[in-house]
Order: structure tokens, then C-alpha cells, then sequence
């Protein structure tokens, strides 16, 4: 029973690893993603103008309407990742409570986990 809590508990270390290093970074790669588009809108209006000689900009509002679209899925992405991360590491946890032998080798194991300590 013991070799079971401790692999329990060596499993309980990889989920809590994926919920506070791997999906806060995947969550963060997301954030920079969102911050280049804001960067890109906001040098697009001149950009994308042009004399009213040339007729109706029609380049413009196209490329709005997809940025705005673009920018909604990674928003929604990142929220997900950290709402999952989050739920994730609650179920770490509650599981974790439950065995005293596998949360004590999961306490051992972030110890030691240079992505955890903090």
C-alpha cells in the first residue's frame, strides 16, 4: 500500500507541476500574444489608410473584424489554461489530503522541483 501512495504521490507532483509551471507559462505565452496584437492595432490606423481618392477602405474594417476575433480566442485560451491550472491544482490537493504518505512524498517532490519552490 505504501508504494502505491508513493507513486500516487509522484503523480500528484507532475499534475501540480503542469498546474503552477506549465500552464502559467503556456497562460503567459498567450498574454504576450494578446500584448502584440494591442501593439499592432495600435500603429494600424496609419497604416491601413489611405487617400479618399482610391475609393472606400475596405482593408481596414476586414482586417479589424479578424483582428477582433484573433484577440477573442487567445483571451478566451489564456482565461481557460488558468481556470484549468486552477482546478488542477485544487484536485492536487483534495487528493493529496486524502493520503498523508503520497502528500508527503507530492511535498517532498516540490521541494525539490526548481519550477515550484516559491
Amino acid at each position: 500500500m505504501a508504494k502505491d501512495s508513493e507513486a500516487l504521490g509522484v503523480n500528484l507532483w507532475k499534475l501540480e507541476h503542469v498546474a503552477k509551471a506549465t500552464f502559467p507559462m503556456i497562460s503567459g505565452d498567450y498574454n504576450s500574444a494578446i500584448s502584440n496584437c494591442q501593439r499592432v492595432l495600435d500603429g494600424l490606423d496609419k497604416a491601413m489608410q489611405r487617400p479618399a481618392e482610391f475609393g472606400a477602405n475596405q482593408v481596414h474594417p476586414a482586417y479589424l473584424e479578424l483582428h477582433n476575433i484573433v484577440v477573442g480566442y487567445l483571451k478566451q485560451t489564456k482565461s481557460n489554461l488558468d481556470d484549468t491550472s486552477a482546478a488542477l491544482h485544487s484536485a492536487v490537493m483534495l487528493y493529496a489530503e486524502t493520503d498523508r504518505i503520497s502528500a508527503a512524498e507530492l511535498l517532498r517532490r516540490v521541494k525539490l522541483d526548481p519550477d515550484l519552490k516559491g
